[in-house]
């Protein structure tokens, strides 16, 4: 407030409107008062309650004076709006005498009332403070290496024994249970989840297990919540809002039956019911399934584990003095001065081996001076920790209480956001910004900025953790521990609140409120007037509650906010006009409100609004008048706002943009409300991500191209352009030329571009880090000097149907070997390469080049055949004439989809050396390492519709040491996969499918497969019999078998496979029995026998021959019918984790019975007839029994009586079901507990029951 009181703008308006005087007045009081501020601060930390009140006495003053000295400054704004657009005369009676002289006294009574409220709050100070100067605010002292800040993550000291300890758990094959649950037990901050992201990630646990996830589940405990999280870990999809039916189906097809290995973090719960309720929901993965847990609380890790809990120690003295100088010290060098080394230890011994207090001093010191501050803070401050065992909080705090004091209220605001909440950094800064909490040390500065550099401080510090980098290197995301959210918690105190229970008291001191979903009834009880951020909760389970209230009554009453967050509330139609009264408005978000159409003209009068965010307004088709009347508006978001079709006209008056998201270009002729290119062409300080779509072609368009400025935009990353498809196509190279963008452009997207020549600026673009082309139908080939790009990661091409070649040198200089001293350059940066859907695409350089490239011989010199030096991805799929491209000697990742096998071949054959004589060879950087043979990195190989491939060169598979995963299928030439995959002992999946398969009349080669884990053979109707090779394949654990019509016989040998977890077959019509080996599966958990006829009777339990071969196999799915009125039941969970799933025949016959069953699921079974009572009695223990597509099911009986402890009972699609001949109801009456009945499709259902 004091340096608002000081600007220039606010000494002119009061000058203006006569209140100078009282302006000045009011400065020396806020002066005096800041002078003391430090020693109070100092006061407060001491606990000096007296203080205390004071401070708080001080603090509503300060914010109602805020209020009043932002209104004041927001009227300037409007008159200077007002006036903009008038003549002299309409200026002068707009300044009139009497208009200033009104205005000027009311704002000179509530100058007036505020300065004697804080003389009085001065005057009333019963205790003495010391007057301190305030030093100029430095944001950052020392600078950290830019490793240090976001590779944290990674640096992990003293765990190196911890993590192999928990790893031989995890891995421990003897474990009998399907779903094991090892617990990590430790205090918080000791780095339990560090451990487990170490051990997510390890290699051993990558290959071992099909599925991996991850979830968060803190103190929030809802099983709907965590389900929702398993599936969007597995999907990498965020999951909308379903019924929870719907979600644990979804779930089972993510773990069913797979070996998953499941991660949740921060356990808090010790309600057995609800943890039961999930684990139930995870029982049914494969055998060797692990859930790793980690959790403070050895309550929780007695009640879920079926390990021992595994309790994580704090680090050692050497250890935790690593951890500390690598990061109090510069490049983590232990300093020569034994004084600073004793004051260093004394700190480390205060942490008490924790490595997040460790970290939190140890950046706290680093922003010391060693020699001239570190002994001063010995004697202040660190005397004043006293040591508790398994407390770090005074730690931490004392870290707080270093903080600058600018970033306090940063880190305080963050409490607004549960636990978990992964922080955007870009929109956390401009919630700051709209607080007033950035503060500029001069004009030259922006507050994005300055805001960047309080975010990286913050994290330097470890407040933040967890930081996610993009493509481009910039810290984009982030998270806050645990116990920094709770130490955030406290020193925010009563100013914020996150309202997460109905029945918690909201101060009247609060400003700060989020609310949690469900909540939103809350808001007519709050006084709102006083709030300056409000965050509603979004989705549909509060649309009750909204429909209830007036959104007009609603954001009329936040009359000081400077943020409101209204996301996704679906029952929002219409923004009510009344938003235009909160003039002190900064940060507005209304995004995935999809029924908004548009927003009122009376926002445009919100003259303090910086950020509005309308994303995913699906429906938003309509802009507010005068727009341009936002002149502060910083940030305008706009993603995915599909029916939007133009621009407003006067955009491009917002020169303070910093953000545009998209650009809409009108299609049809400009109005007086729609914009076109030039609206861009004076916003050269945008950032980020540009995205202009509606595109035309025309000659009359290169003109309105250069309007747009594109070249002066510096500070662009990325840059999307999608042209209008279905129109005519001129040529547009020269077009395309006037929009031209700036070289430090990162990123460039095309979409419809309709030339045939791509523009000559390409070249320009050093810094180009991603480069995509999609439909740009009638490309024929790119710039040569492509290949020079410096910078280029990714290239992507898509949809490019005239593209013949990349290259258009014709004279091959580009890929032969240079007289020159100085080598050139190919592709020095790209990783990743991506073509699909170019049916045109020849190869690599026009004719004349690839005939030096398409002849391949096992002997063929590199020099001639120029190679990509860090290519790890490639994926060309749908480009069937492509016969050529550079050789990729260090590929990790293969995909060819419909394409040559030439593409490959010629990097197989390769000569894996160099040639000797350096005169002669290619640069390093265009042809294969010397050290390395081609393609022994290759990890992951695709084939599929490759109709040139005739077999698999031994000599090429040969290289492939490191292949884990190879999918073959639809090669329809393919009839053996030769003898080279005995070479492939590193492979763990193999694929094979849609082949003319036969079998190899001496299969011993497939003996080679040492590391095979999963194999699946599909759709191969020559194969008559297994590879004899599989059977030392011995480390096998799932065998698929489908649409192998041929094959007669499972062979014998399949004994040998004592690690077979699962067994699926599947449409194998001439299999007609199963061997004796599989009683020797010990492993198997699951067999899947489907559509398999002439096995069906052999396997029927009882009668069938092969029965007493799978009795003992736990799940069993073999297509069953109804056998003696019994129903086939595929099993939920079973209390006993040991126990798999079966029909209750075969359950009924083995250790556990019926009455353990708990949720079962029953599939259609067309001819039961009726469910008895005998069959039902002793499934008692059952809580959900629905009976669903039984059409010939006629009668109940009296099945459902014994069933006491039912809680759910539902019928559905039973057409034929009749309740009404239960004359006396007798049946239901046993059903004591039932409290959920549900009908749904009972034709013959007339009556209540």
């Amino acid at each position: 407030m004091a340096e608002e009181l000081g600007s220039l703008a606010l000494q002119e308006l009061g000058l203006l409107w006569g209140v100078k005087d009282e302006l000045g007045k009011l400065q020396n009081t806020v002066s005096a008062i800041k002078a003391v501020l430090l020693d109070a601060e100092e006061k407060l930390a001491a606990g000096d309650n007296a203080v205390k009140h004071w401070l708080d006495r001080l603090s509503d003053v300060v914010y109602e004076a805020d209020d009043v000295l932002d209104d004041f400054s927001t009227e300037g704004l409007l008159r200077e709006m007002k006036t903009r657009g008038m003549k002299a005369k309409q200026v002068r009676i707009f300044l009139s005498k009497s208009n200033q002289l009104a205005y000027g006294w009311k704002m000179g009574h509530k100058i007036k009332a505020i300065r004697e409220k804080l003389d009085a709050i001065e005057a009333d100070r019963k205790f003495h403070l010391e007057k301190r100067y305030i030093e100029p605010r430095v944001i950052v002292t020392r600078k950290r290496g830019d490793s240090h800040s976001c590779v944290r993550a990674e640096e992990v000291f003293g765990r190196a024994d911890d993590a192999k300890a928990v790893l031989e758990l995890l891995m421990d094959s003897t474990i009998e249970e399907n779903i094991s649950i090892l617990p990590i037990v430790g205090i918080g901050g000791l780095g339990k989840t560090t451990l487990a992201q170490c051990i997510f990630n390890d290699e051993k646990i990558q290959r071992s297990f099909e599925v991996r996830l991850w979830v968060c589940v803190s103190d929030n405990f809802e099983v709907k919540t965590i389900v929702e999280n398993i599936i969007e870990s597995a999907t990498k999809k965020k999951q909308e809002t379903v019924e929870m039916e719907t979600l644990v189906n979804h779930l089972r097809k993510e773990i069913d039956e797979k070996r998953y290995f499941l991660v949740l973090d921060d356990l808090w719960n010790d309600d057995s019911e609800r943890w039961l309720s999930l684990k139930t929901l995870l029982m049914g993965g494969a055998r060797g399934s692990r859930i790793l847990v980690t959790t403070r609380s050895v309550k929780v890790a007695r009640l879920i584990r079926t390990y021992e809990p595994y309790f994580l120690k704090g680090l050692d003295k050497n250890q935790s003095w690593s951890l500390f100088k690598h990061l109090a010290f510069e490049k983590g060098q232990e300093p020569k001065n034994s004084s600073i080394r004793e004051i260093g230890t004394e700190i480390v011994d205060k942490c008490a081996g924790v490595p997040l207090a460790i970290r939190t001093m140890g950046a706290l010191m680093y922003f010391k001076n060693p020699e001239t501050e570190w002994s001063s803070f010995k004697g202040k401050e660190l005397s004043k920790i006293s040591q508790k065992e398994n407390d770090i909080l005074p730690t931490l705090k004392l870290s707080y209480d270093q903080l600058p004091s600018h970033l306090r209220p940063c880190f305080a605001y963050c409490s607004l956001f549960p636990k978990d909440y992964c922080f955007e950094k870009s929109t956390l800064v401009n919630l700051w910004i709209a607080q007033g909490f950035i503060k500029l040390s001069n004009e030259n500065q922006y507050f994005e900025d300055v805001g960047n550099e309080y975010f990286m401080d913050l994290l330097w510090r470890s407040f933040f953790q967890e930081a996610e980098i993009n493509e481009f290197g910039d810290v984009i995301r982030c998270k806050m521990h645990d116990l920094m959210h709770d130490l955030a918690i406290s020193v925010a105190g009563s100013l914020i609140t996150r309202l997460d229970d109905e029945k918690k008291v909201i101060d009247e001191k609060t400003r700060h409120l989020s609310l949690q979903e469900g909540l939103f009834h809350v808001v007519p009880k709050l006084n709102a007037s006083r709030m300056r951020s409000i965050i509603f909760p979004s989705g549909t389970s509060s649309g009750r509650e909204i429909c209830q209230l007036t959104w007009d009554t609603i954001f009329s009453s936040l009359k000081a906010a400077r943020t409101l967050v209204l996301c996704g509330s679906h029952e929002l139609c219409v923004v009510p006009s009344s938003i235009g009264k909160l003039k002190h408005l900064r940060y507005l978000c209304l995004c995935r409100n999809r029924d908004i159409k548009r927003l009122p003209d009376s926002v445009t009068s919100l003259q303090n609004l910086r950020t509005l965010r309308l994303s995913r307004c699906y429906s938003l088709e309509k802009w507010p008048r005068n727009i341009k009347n936002l002149a502060n508006l910083a940030h305008l978001e706009i993603e995915h706002c599909g029916s939007l079709t133009h621009m407003p006209r006067g955009l491009g008056q917002m020169t303070n943009l910093r953000t545009l998201s998209e650009f809409v270009v009108h299609s049809g002729s400009l109005s007086e409300e729609s914009g076109g290119l030039k609206e861009l062409n004076r916003l050269n300080d945008l950032r980020g991500n540009l995205v202009i779509r509606g595109l035309r072609h025309g000659k009359d368009m290169a003109l309105e191209y250069s309007a747009a400025n594109l070249k002066g935009k510096q500070y662009l990353q990325s840059l999307d352009l999608r042209w209008l498809s279905g129109e005519d196509f001129n040529d547009d190279e020269l077009q395309l030329e006037s929009f031209q963008p700036h070289p430090n452009l990162k990123k460039l997207y095309l979409e419809g571009y309709g030339a045939s020549r791509f523009p000559n600026w390409l070249l320009s673009l050093t810094n180009l880090v991603d480069f995509k082309l999609v439909w740009c139908t009638r490309l024929q080939y790119l710039p040569a000097a492509l290949s020079q790009l410096p910078s280029l990661k990714c290239l992507s091409l898509q949809c490019l149907n005239d593209l013949e070649y990349i290259s258009d040198s014709g004279g091959g200089s580009e890929f032969s070997s240079s007289s020159s001293s100085r080598p050139i350059a190919f592709f020095p940066s790209l990783k990743e390469i991506f073509f699909f859907d170019c049916g045109n695409f020849k190869g690599w350089c026009t004719r004349r080049d690839s005939s030096k490239m398409t002849k391949v011989t096992p002997m063929m010199e590199p020099p001639l055949f120029p190679s990509f030096p860090l290519l790890s991805k490639l994926r060309i799929g749908d480009c069937p004439v492509l016969t050529s491209m550079p050789t990729f000697p260090h590929l990790e990742e293969l995909n060819l989809s419909n394409a040559s096998w030439n593409v490959v071949q010629q990097t197989m054959m390769i000569h894996a050396a160099a040639p000797q004589n350096p005169s002669t060879a290619v640069a390093s950087s265009t042809i294969a390492s010397s050290s390395s043979t081609p393609l022994s990195k290759l990890k992951s190989l695709s084939l599929d519709y490759i109709h040139d491939l005739r077999s698999l060169p031994e000599e090429g598979l040969r290289n492939l040491t490191s292949l884990q995963y190879l999918s073959i299928s639809s090669c329809d030439r393919l009839q053996t996969l030769s003898r080279g995959i005995y070479h492939l002992s590193a492979l763990q999946e193999l694929y094979v499918g849609e082949l003319n398969l036969r079998t190899d009349k001496d299969g011993m080669h497939w003996k080679g497969l040492k590391c095979l884990v999963s194999l699946k053979f599909w759709y191969l109707p020559e194969l008559k019999s297994l590879p004899s090779g599989l059977q030392h394949v011995t480390t096998l654990r799932k065998l698929e078998i489908s649409h192998c019509s041929s094959l007669m016989a499972i062979p014998e040998w399949i004994q040998n496979w004592t690690s077979l977890e699962q067994f699926a077959i599947e449409r194998c019509g001439s299999l007609t029995r199963l061997p004796e080996g599989m009683r020797c599966l010990i492993s198997l958990q699951s067999l899947k026998i489907r559509e398999c006829p002439l096995l069906f009777r052999r396997c029927q339990s009882d009668e069938g021959e092969d029965w007493p071969k799978i009795a003992h196999i736990p799940k069993l799915d073999l297509n069953w019918k109804l056998v003696q009125q019994t129903m086939m039941m595929k099993v939920g969970a079973i209390e006993r984790p040991s126990t798999a799933i079966a029909p209750p025949t075969l359950v009924a016959s083995s250790s556990t019975p019926l009455s353990q069953l708990k949720s079962p699921e029953p599939e259609a079974i067309e001819d039961l007839r009726s469910l008895s009572e005998e069959v039902l009695r002793n499934l008692i223990s059952i809580k959900d029994l629905p009976i669903q597509a039984c059409i010939r099911l006629e009668t109940l009986s009296h099945g459902v009586q014994p069933l006491t402890a039912r809680h759910a009972l539902r019928l559905h699609n039973c057409i034929e079901l009749d309740l009404g001949n239960d004359e006396d109801g007798m049946q239901w009456q046993g059903l004591k507990t039932l409290h959920y009945l549900e009908f749904c499709d009972l034709l013959k259902l007339v009556s209540p029951v």
